[in-house]
């Protein structure tokens, strides 16, 4: 049988290589046959949301940032945690950040300081119109579409292994250009462009950053257009200008869609499981997506055990087939952090579910 050349990862190769694809294990051959995503043209926008008070409803690792209104965020709009620090953007265009100076993510604000409970101003930046959480490792996009970082210097620097291992101002990534947002992530940036095409840098074990081999920046093959981006932790999940959800990297949690869960793969392959409807926004936590319809209902699939299924269980299982999350409003936005899920309602309430006091949707409180 005759396999189409880009559709032979690195996985499939070896086992095509050792006697075709009855050497393959059945979960490599059935990631290898999954369903294409549909051709597609994209030109998605900027997300823009009003500016608003940004509130902590978690605790910041090491810090004592206390929980509740965090001063000096009431004109925020666009937040990101890396874990030891917060970096929020606010309505001019300026970034201030919070916590603790883990791996320079303070942008060398602190004074020495190990943490400041203040936001401080990040300096030299003054156009941003988001920013995403990228290990340790904060990724500012600009008014320009170019993006910037600091932090971890691998993936500030876009996946290049400089002399020193912290960045401790911000400094354009090289390579990336009309970036409309960047997913938040552990190991990998993923980068939306205008034009739908998909930029990636950094950790590439499960070929989440496509092909060839490497850590820098480039543009990954085979994606059609893209106007949602997000990281599932080691898999890739954008939803298409045709309303549909697609993935690449590790299935082992399931994020591909594809029974029986393993093998991987640098093929974008399209996820079943949505019936009739149109998927507008996808975003992804620690081995689990979610994706948003066009009615606002939430769909999730991936491993359970936080809580994603919004019907109070927690068992340890993998869900491949998405599933409507019950007891929500129709959102209009969704998120995630590691461990749980959230989104925001047409009043602009913010809902959460998943690990933690929470454990079916209900309206977040302070």
């Amino acid at each position: 049988m005759r396999i189409p050349l880009r559709v032979v990862t690195v996985t499939t190769a070896v086992c095509l290589a050792l006697g075709g694809t009855t050497a393959c294990s059945p979960a490599d051959r059935a990631v290898l046959f999954a369903s294409a995503c549909s051709d597609s043209t994209a030109f998605p926008t900027a997300p823009r949301h009003e500016p608003g008070q940004a509130h902590l409803i978690g605790q910041v690792i090491r810090s004592g940032l206390p929980m509740g209104p965090v001063p000096g965020w009431d004109d925020v709009v666009s937040v990101a945690d890396a874990g030891t620090a917060l970096a929020a953007v606010h309505a001019g265009g300026t970034v201030s950040v919070v916590g603790v100076d883990h791996d320079g993510l303070l942008a060398g604000t602190a004074g020495g300081a190990g943490q400041t409970l203040l936001p401080r101003r990040v300096p030299g930046v003054s156009d941003a119109i988001s920013v995403a959480a990228v290990g340790s490792a904060f990724l500012i996009t600009h008014a320009d579409g170019t993006v910037s970082g600091w932090g971890d210097s691998f993936t500030a620097s876009g996946g290049f292994r400089g002399d020193s291992p912290v960045r401790t101002t911000p400094a354009a990534v090289q390579g990336v250009d009309e970036v409309v947002s960047v997913a938040d992530g552990s190991l990998s940036a993923l980068a939306l462009r205008s034009d739908g095409g998909v930029l990636g840098w950094g950790v590439n074990l499960t070929e989440i950053l496509g092909e060839p081999p490497g850590t820098t920046v480039r543009r990954i093959r085979d994606v059609p257009g893209a106007v949602s981006v997000s990281d599932a932790s080691g898999a890739a999940v954008i939803a298409t200008a045709t309303g549909e959800v697609c993935a690449w990297g590790n299935n082992v949690h399931g994020l591909l869609g594809v029974e029986p869960r393993g093998g991987q793969t640098n093929r974008p392959v399209r996820v079943d499981g949505f019936g009739d409807a149109e998927v507008v926004q996808v975003a992804g936590g620690q081995h689990f997506a979610l994706a948003l319809d066009s009615a606002g209902t939430v769909w999730t699939w991936g491993r359970t055990v936080t809580g994603i299924l919004g019907d109070g269980t927690t068992d340890d299982t993998v869900l491949t087939s998405p599933r409507p999350v019950p007891g929500l409003p129709p959102l209009r936005w969704v998120g995630a952090s590691e461990s749980s899920p959230y989104g925001i309602d047409g009043a602009g309430a913010l809902w959460s579910w998943g690990r933690g006091p929470v454990r079916s949707p209900e309206p977040a409180r302070d």
